[in-house]
């Protein structure tokens, strides 16, 4: 069996979102942070299946199964460990590593990379006719030229032109590739004869690089006038599908030509299609990508994040475009990149304003670019009749809850300010409404299980506060760490299962980088796999971690000193040897004066 290094799992469980993996499976909806949906493990009415997409784990709080993504798939899908990881490897376009094992594996694994590298070369490949083609074809370019693209940029983003035709498929076929390597590519067809014919035709080809530079897939614009493309009801655009080197989600178009070589950028323009991205450039605006679809991913903001200190959104100014900015404003906020939101008028596009007006005045747009909850502000103006007292009601209600969501206090009151100013309402009644959905949230906040203290079953509070303590530690916080370790010993513990948990993390924090732990990948068994889950997936915010972990310890050990008292006075009543009954008498009467109480 091959097995596979801890750096390719952990790039597996990394790529792999947990709530994306698993939604496959079951229909989640979101609670706070946390997903929840009937458990596929076992029958059930009231969904007690949480998944934490911080966390990266799943728990059921109704059979107890829980892990990570791949212990997922290994159960739901009945196989094992390797096998899981190669699924999600396979889902996610992730090389397999040649394995060290058997000749069967590295065989496998060698003509798995074959294949891939066969489709890189057949990209590459047509990629160079196709920007061949570009300058053979009347038709391609007179569009270019419309268009005003420049020789050098039409080279540098190897724009090219399909003609169609099978010229493409007979290109690949005297070069020596195989048929089902151009098929897995999607640049070629197989119609119900089991004839090959070329996908693409009459279109200008834009070559997707990934982030190395390596062609992965290719978009193609229809370039007849857009009354003849509905009249034949052709589309605008056809794509490349996803397939074995090439998943939309993860890629950005021209992200490999705005990197450059300079470091992270200061911003990136993301824009919705190619010409939007290779119009700028042809006038000097170098920062521009395109999210390859209307919505931006988790994943491409992942990217955009690595890439750039700051996100601007310009998508078409059409309902789909809006929406789609509202959504990636929400992705890039949750993964607390700075996103503002360019605003264009007379419009539907960068490539058209370009057009029209110029680069230096679209330049003047992205500067003045609007911050995201301005642009929701317009967004929502735009929805009511501000005139009305009735509807200004509404909008002032809903704009408590945009602003409520502001972190910045300063720039929240800015906000305050500016809506009191324009609709002639005080300060004080939008604040007080913000403040409603603010304390709303707050009201949320729960204190790290300190209520277990008033459970009446003693082994229950013991076993609870323990699970507390376990808690705190997955946190991955040093100091934490080390004030828990400087108090509670591992024999401390009087739940089996906590026991080797606590036992595990110890030594996972003397051995590694605190910050790359999963604690899910330390379990044994079952038993320890499903504690951990359950203790990690609670919803505990706790807003002063010092605190709490004083407070946790402190009952902690009231709750020891209060289960040793228990214990003392049984061995007292059922003790018959008159000097030992002594010696429990004085431990308990030491215990009672150390904590300042005479109950029992």
């Amino acid at each position: 069996m091959a097995l596979y290094n801890e750096d390719f799992i952990d790039t597996v469980k990394s790529t792999c979102d947990i709530v994306d993996v698993i939604s496959g499976y079951v229909n989640l909806k979101r609670h706070g942070s946390t997903f929840f949906g009937n458990c596929p493990f076992h029958r059930e009415k009231t969904a007690s299946f949480a998944v934490t997409p911080e966390k990266q784990i799943y728990h059921c709080f109704g059979c107890g199964v829980g892990g990570n993504v791949i212990n997922f798939i290994m159960k739901i899908e009945n196989i094992n460990f390797k096998e899981a990881v190669e699924f999600l490897a396979e889902k996610a376009n992730i090389p397999l590593p040649v394995a060290d094992n058997t000749s069967e594996s590295q065989e496998e694994a060698k003509i798995k990379d074959y294949h891939k590298n066969q489709m890189y070369s057949i990209n590459k490949s047509a990629g160079k006719f196709f920007y061949q083609n570009i300058y053979n074809s009347k038709i391609a370019k007179d569009y270019i030229n419309t268009r005003k693209l420049s020789i050098s940029t039409i080279r540098k983003f190897g724009i090219g032109f399909a003609t169609g035709n099978n010229s493409l498929y007979r290109f690949l076929k005297s070069e020596g590739y195989k048929d089902d390597d151009m098929l897995a590519t999607g640049l070629i067809g197989k119609n119900t004869r089991g004839e090959l014919y070329d996908k693409f035709k009459d279109r200008l080809m834009f070559p997707i690089f990934d982030v190395r530079g390596r062609v992965i897939a290719f978009g193609g614009r229809a370039i007849l006038p857009s009354s003849e493309l509905k009249a034949k009801n052709i589309p605008k655009y056809v794509n490349s599908p996803e397939n074995l080197i090439y998943k939309k989600g993860n890629h950005l178009y021209g992200l490999n030509i705005a990197k450059g070589s300079s470091g992270k950028l200061k911003r990136i323009l993301v824009v919705e299609g190619y010409m939007d991205v290779v119009s700028p450039q042809s006038f000097g605006v170098t920062n521009v990508v395109a999210s390859l679809g209307t919505a931006l991913t988790e994943n491409q903001g992942k990217l955009l994040r690595q890439y750039a200190d700051e996100v601007i959104l310009s998508y078409d100014s059409d309902e789909a475009g809006q929406n789609a900015i509202l959504r990636g404003i929400d992705i890039l906020q949750k993964l607390d990149v700075i996103c503002k939101v360019l605003i264009m008028e007379n419009a539907k596009d960068p490539d058209e304003y370009i057009l029209k007006y110029g680069v230096e005045k679209f330049n003047a747009l992205i500067d003045n670019s609007i911050t995201a909850t301005e642009y929701k502000i317009k967004v929502l103006e735009k929805q009511y009749n501000l005139k009305d007292t009735t509807e200004k009601i509404k909008f002032l209600n809903k704009m408590a809850i945009v602003l409520a969501g502001v972190t910045n206090n300063i720039e929240r009151d800015i906000y305050v300010e500016k809506l009191s100013k324009e609709l002639g309402v005080g300060k004080e009644a939008i604040i007080a409404e913000i403040e409603k959905h603010l304390f709303k949230d707050k009201a949320k906040e729960k204190p790290l299980l300190i209520s277990v203290v008033n459970n009446k079953s003693k082994s229950s509070d013991t076993t609870n506060l323990e699970e507390s303590i376990i808690y705190l530690l997955t946190l991955k916080n040093q100091d934490v760490y080390n004030k828990i370790k400087s108090l509670v010993d591992i024999q401390d513990f009087s739940d089996e299962v906590n026991r080797a948990l606590l036992g595990k993390v110890y030594n996972a924090y003397m051995k590694n980088n605190f910050n790359e732990m999963d604690f899910t990948s330390i379990c044994e068994n079952e038993a320890e796999l499903s504690k951990i889950t359950k203790i990690m997936v609670k919803d505990t915010n706790i807003t002063d971690l010092d605190k709490a972990t004083d407070e946790v310890l402190g009952f902690f050990k009231n709750a020891k000193l209060q289960q040793r008292k228990n214990d003392l006075v049984s061995l007292i009543k059922n003790t018959q040897d008159t000097a030992l009954r002594s010696t429990y008498e004085n431990e308990l009467n030491s215990i009672i004066q150390s904590s300042g109480t005479n109950t029992l």
